[in-house]
């Protein structure tokens, strides 16, 4: 470690404490109730040929073997078939998935801004896109460069990297991948929407540069601090240390009880600047706007309160994202160190009101549990948790929907026997439309899971992670057969966008960014029936007045909603109907809903002069 890097983290973490309260504390207000869009870049498009045959070389590292015959796998192609080189390789069908490749890039996201736009996404979220061998990038290999083959020219990116000292940011140049990269930014910039990339600063992967010099090196290494190793001549010599969840792919930085350990910080703090402000200038437009943090409660809270401090006097409207599986008010909070989290907690709730069937919770403890992710947050932040149903983590929405009735996230796969893979049929997606519209006038930031808005569907990781269907492409039937490993869904399913969800999709996310109490005003719930499953919220910003009626009974639901005012008129934004809130100055307006079965209405409510 260089004292000149040491001294510049001394002088950071002593001048931190200076940073006006002011800039640590502000809330980024572009990301109010802002629509999310999440991708994973190595399936989302591929839009540079050129750089996919290199794809061998991770594939080769990751797997430790040589696979003879392989070869990137046509982005088209029945998922559930295997190439030859899979079927030499034996084994479950499922594992053969992780040794894919598809050839998704930065070049394939630029040429798709224009769609996210259309669509009405605001920011996008990026799956990790740091080096590393992964398809998933999670075992990161550096930091401070974009993985080589998301880039033009992965053969030049590598030797540009091994040309530096990677503890010494004097020596860090930029690559074609890196440059792409903030081509990107500067691309969904010019559209108007922002950009969040993946931190996964728990842990690396094995071939990261530190690592490796410690595997060369043992004790002897420089950097044999910088994580937990347990013995440096284990049995059969080999090196003992901790793996992220027991992983040993994923070795875990080494930390204290308040804080990771000073290499890996500094480190961290230094790649931070890198993707904040690129060019060093003190303005951080053209960075990064954000940080989505992996396993974030697993990292010590003092490592994070310092972080926020460094981020937050680079660019005081960054957001930062943690990624929690439940209810954690010290890490979000009027002292915590995260504006925001992804909001799983609203996903369990979602799981249980509109997809359960034989355990559906009534329509007030839906609201209960609501109720109690907005009490366990500052009122602030309320509009920035990221409000998802499904990711890269979860099955598919769809699939969800299709086979309902178990803890989320869980027997999502092949080793529960009833478990239906096949694709989700139209009342499916019917209840996926009825969700989506949930989450658009619902308080917080929505977050579509790439390819929801055109009807993907799949089983938990890995078959959440296919290929992004495009309208453009003519893709192969996905048939499924015993050999995938499950006991159900065999058939032949057709792919191709669905055309009707993408538009019910742009139509509610449209209605959302139309209407500014729907991105950031009150919200009150008006009505709620256990029997009928049904309830009524209202959303207030202003002059702008939305009431969202929700019925996921199998009945048609009648009811009155009682109103402020006796000269009222509504336009109901999803059938286009209009009217008048019948009333008198002496009982006031009263909004009469007739609402069919398993359906949204949407009324934008207003006074009559």
């Amino acid at each position: 470690m260089k004292k000149t890097n040491t001294l510049f983290l001394l002088l950071f973490l002593s001048a931190s404490a200076f940073i006006p309260a002011l800039a640590q504390n502000t809330i980024p207000e572009w990301a109010k109730g802002i629509v999310w869009y999440q991708i994973f870049p190595e399936r989302f498009a591929d839009g540079d040929k050129s750089n996919d045959s290199s794809l061998v070389d991770k594939v080769e590292t990751e797997t430790g073997r040589k696979i003879p015959g392989w070869h990137v796998t046509s982005w088209t192609s029945n998922w559930f078939a295997e190439s030859g080189w899979e079927k030499n390789l034996g084994g479950k069908f499922r594992d053969h998935l992780f040794e894919r490749r598809y050839g998704g890039d930065l070049e394939g996201i630029i040429d798709h801004l224009d769609y996210l736009k259309n669509l009405g996404v605001g920011a996008i979220y990026l799956n990790p896109i740091f080096d590393a061998v992964s398809l998933h990038k999670y075992d990161a290999s550096t930091y401070h460069h974009v993985d080589v083959n998301f880039g033009p020219d992965p053969e030049g990116d590598k030797k540009i990297i091994a040309s530096e000292i990677p503890d010494d940011p004097s020596t860090w140049k930029w690559t074609s991948a890196d440059k792409l990269f903030l081509k990107l930014i500067e691309e969904v910039h010019k559209r108007g929407m922002k950009i969040i990339i993946d931190g996964v600063f728990n842990h690396t992967g094995r071939q990261f540069w530190a690592f490796q010099d410690i595997l060369k090196n043992r004790e002897n290494s420089k950097y044999k601090d910088w994580y937990e190793i347990t013995n440096f001549h284990g049995k059969n010599n080999r090196l003992d240390y901790k793996g992220w969840s027991g992983v040993k792919s994923l070795p875990q930085f080494n930390r204290g009880d308040s804080d990771l350990a000073p290499g890996p910080k500094q480190y961290i703090f230094n790649i931070t600047k890198r993707w904040m402000d690129p060019n060093n200038d003190g303005d951080p437009s053209d960075g990064v706007d954000g940080w989505r943090l992996d396993v974030a409660g697993e990292i010590p809270l003092g490592f994070w309160h310092d972080w926020r401090n460094l981020v937050k006097s680079i660019n005081p409207q960054a957001i930062i994202i943690g990624e929690f599986w439940g209810l954690y008010p010290k890490f979000v909070s009027a002292n915590g160190p995260f504006d925001a989290l992804m909001n799983y907690s609203f996903a369990f709730a979602v799981d249980q009101f509109f997809i359960a069937k034989k355990n559906k919770i009534t329509a007030s403890s839906f609201i209960n549990r609501l109720h109690k992710i907005d009490e366990t947050y500052p009122q602030q932040n309320l509009d920035l948790l990221q409000n998802l149903v499904d990711s890269h983590d979860t099955e598919r929405i769809s699939s969800m929907i299709a086979n309902p009735d178990r803890k989320y996230d869980e027997g999502g796969n092949e080793d529960n026997p009833n478990y239906n893979p096949a694709k989700p049929d139209a009342a499916d997606y019917h209840m996926q439309e009825l969700i989506a519209a949930f989450q658009m006038t619902y308080r917080g930031a929505p977050m579509i899971y790439y390819g929801d808005e055109v009807g993907m569907w799949g089983a938990d990781d890995p078959h959440d992670r296919q290929p992004m269907v495009w309208g453009n492409l003519k893709y192969d039937n996905q048939v499924i057969t015993p050999s995938s490993g499950f006991k159900k869904g065999f058939g032949s399913y057709k792919v191709e966008p669905d055309k009707n969800l993408f538009s019910f999709y742009k139509k509610i996310i449209g209605i959302r960014n139309e209407n500014p109490a729907l991105k950031y005003g009150s919200l009150s719930f008006l009505y709620s029936n256990d029997e009928k499953e049904t309830f009524a919220f209202e959303r207030v910003y202003g002059n702008n007045k939305i009431i969202a009626v929700f019925n996921t009974s199998n009945k048609i639901a009648r009811f009155e909603i009682p109103m402020e005012g006796n000269k009222l008129a509504y336009d109901e934004l999803m059938t286009g109907e209009k009217g008048t809130a019948a009333g008198s100055p002496q009982i006031g307006s009263r909004l009469i809903i007739q609402i069919p079965a398993k359906s949204v209405r949407i009324y934008k409510i207003l006074t009559l002069k």
